[in-house]
């Protein structure tokens, strides 16, 4: 398709506008603190081409891998304390890395270019950012922005023939991640997906770490030595781990019923019992397959991969509230399942907090876009607390309340950044 001049000279901005970096010292800082923190939980991009690319000053003369390269210092800001990533006259941590995004922070919906691997990049790394400010409701429309542009260059469907490289898994890794954040904030919002799951086939990521990408033998590209485990594993249990989240909202939230679960209706008016049935058998399964370095273990020594099942099992319960807690029953009512939801919703949520307990305990500093589990699980227990009131045998409800305190403050610790 061909745009005519004058719609080009309309369409196009300047993209020649210079951008600001950090100081050199703080730019590799902040490089170095993004993928220590970041990457091994949302890997957009490849270590070893990014170090080769910033090496190359390809950010000062790529606009778009320069918008890349300040979302990424702009999330790393949140896990520095050099106050040059402070705005100007402002030291509240809320504006951490505010000097870097402002500069990025309008993506062009409209352009005459196709999108880039770039472009979709700076829409998931927005996305992380914004989480964690005051804008955060902007995320849901920058994810469906990062979802469209990936739709629009095939993205989403299987790549038969497609050799494997560097820049083919990035495009497959980038969609990813945005997959897993649109779930993600819709379920948070109450708001609709931007796709779902019968709208896509693209293979998960390659289960190979940024290291084994690139061999001088072309057959030991993209291969994980035998015995080494990958910490690319913990996004793959992650991301399916929310496809069932999703389908769990879908099936379970939207406002009409449509044709997919024409036979589930048809079992009957119990069909809500065969749909939680079914998902918990998800869970069940996807819980079986989660890797032995990653399995949950409250006394592992700290580390990556205990880090990585840290956020792994906050989600895993999170998902099992987010499944039940349509049918937690009202006071002085039946339970609208065989299952008793309001239970398992309180033993999921305790989970989380002890899960809690053991990021407490390592030091580990999550991202804002991981703490939905803390604050869901203050909800449960404070309605099981209620509930219990008027309880016909009132419990002990000390350690549950004991339990929201805690995650309240967990909260507010989070909520300074």
């Amino acid at each position: 398709m061909v745009t005519l001049q004058w719609q080009r000279q309309i369409l196009r901005y300047d993209q020649q506008e210079p951008l600001r970096f950090p100081a050199h010292d703080l730019l590799w800082t902040l490089i170095d603190l993004y993928f220590t923190h970041v990457h091994p939980f949302f890997p957009i991009l490849h270590r070893p081409t990014f170090i080769r690319a910033v090496s190359d000053n390809l950010h000062i003369r790529d606009h778009g891998f320069g918008c890349v390269v300040l979302c990424v210092c702009a999330i790393a800001s949140r896990f520095s304390q050099d106050p040059r990533n402070y705005p100007e006259s402002i030291t509240s941590e809320n504006s951490l890395g505010w000097p870097w995004y402002q500069q990025v922070s309008q993506i062009q919906a409209i352009d005459v270019e196709p999108p880039t691997l770039y472009k979709l990049q700076h829409c998931c790394l927005s996305a992380i950012y914004l989480k964690g400010t005051s804008m955060f409701y902007s995320t849901w429309v920058v994810i469906g922005l990062g979802i469209r542009f990936s739709q629009e260059m095939g993205v989403h469907r299987k790549q038969k023939g497609q050799p494997m490289t560097i820049e083919n898994e990035l495009w497959r890794r980038t969609f990813w991640v945005l997959l897993g954040l649109d779930v993600l904030v819709s379920i948070n919002f109450g708001r609709p997906r931007a796709t779902t799951n019968d709208e896509f086939d693209l293979e998960p990521p390659i289960e190979c770490d940024d290291e084994y990408w690139e061999s001088e033998d072309p057959a030991q590209a993209f291969v994980q030595p035998p015995g080494t485990p990958s910490a690319t594993s913990f996004f793959i249990c992650y991301a399916k781990l929310l496809e069932i989240a999703g389908l769990a909202h879908r099936m379970l939230f939207s406002a009409r019923k449509l044709n997919i679960w024409k036979k589930f209706v048809a079992l009957g008016p119990n069909w809500d019992d065969k749909v939680v049935t079914e998902l918990n058998l998800a869970l069940n399964q996807w819980m079986s397959c989660v890797p032995e370095h990653l399995k949950w273990d409250p006394n592992r020594g700290d580390g990556l991969f205990h880090r990585q099942s840290c956020i792994l099992y906050c989600f895993y319960h999170w998902t099992q509230i987010e499944i039940h807690k349509k049918f937690i029953p009202r006071s002085n009512e039946p339970s609208m399942l065989k299952l008793p939801s309001l239970a398992i919703c309180a033993n999921a949520s305790r989970s989380v907090i002890r899960v809690l307990e053991v990021i407490e305990r390592l030091n580990f500093e999550i991202l804002p876009n991981f703490t939905a589990p803390v604050h869901v699980a203050a909800i449960v227990l404070l309605m099981n607390i209620w509930r219990n009131k008027y309880s016909v045998i009132p419990q002990d409800t000390s350690k549950d309340m004991n339990d929201v305190r805690h995650s309240l403050k967990a909260t507010a610790d989070y909520e300074k950044k």
